[in-house]
């Protein structure tokens, strides 16, 4: 013979008694997502002929502005018409540093010493003179020689230096 078990139903909680108990699970994920929020950021590299190939999503971290020779770099344009507009965000590599040698001709460019690209194929939709591109000079304090890594990538080889100020953070290629 079987018999009932009557369940007794479970009070509900009141409203604010729900409120009391999600209030610190609710200010911890508040708190993560803020610093998390502050701290990446995530772009999209919507050209057609991107400079960095293979990669279109990047993540910045906007805290880590200790850059490196070889790392990707993001940073706010300036000068940089008519590629890029004013305050716009560009991912490049960091190919020279502050204190590295950089020479430019119409064959190549170098940092100390190494090809870093090759030519200057966007002179003449620039309409100057490989000439006006030329240089052989040190990179200043506080600033940074970047590039793509495509010949038609617009980078410091028509536009100069990248400095501190411009800086975002360092950029990591996801996808």
């Amino acid at each position: 013979m079987r018999t009932a078990t009557l369940r007794k139903n479970k009070p509900k909680a009141s409203p604010v008694q729900f409120l009391l108990r999600a209030l610190p699970i609710l200010i911890v994920v508040l708190a993560v997502e803020y610093s998390i929020g502050q701290r990446f950021l995530v772009g999209r590299d919507d050209q057609v002929d991107r400079c960095l190939p293979g990669k279109s999503i990047y993540v910045i971290d906007t805290a880590n502005k200790d850059i490196w020779r070889g790392d990707l770099i993001a940073f706010r344009a300036e000068r940089m018409a008519p590629y890029f507009k004013d305050g716009q965000v560009v991912v490049k590599i960091a190919a020279g540093v502050t204190g590295d040698h950089v020479k430019v001709d119409s064959q190549q460019t170098t940092v100390n010493g190494s090809v870093i690209i090759e030519g200057l194929p966007l002179a003449g939709k620039l309409k100057q003179p490989s000439s006006a591109f030329k240089r052989d000079e040190t990179i200043p304090p506080a600033s940074y020689w970047v590039t793509g890594k495509t010949l038609n990538s617009f980078d410091s080889r028509y536009w100069g230096y990248v400095y501190d100020h411009q800086v975002i953070g360092r950029a990591y290629a996801i996808f």
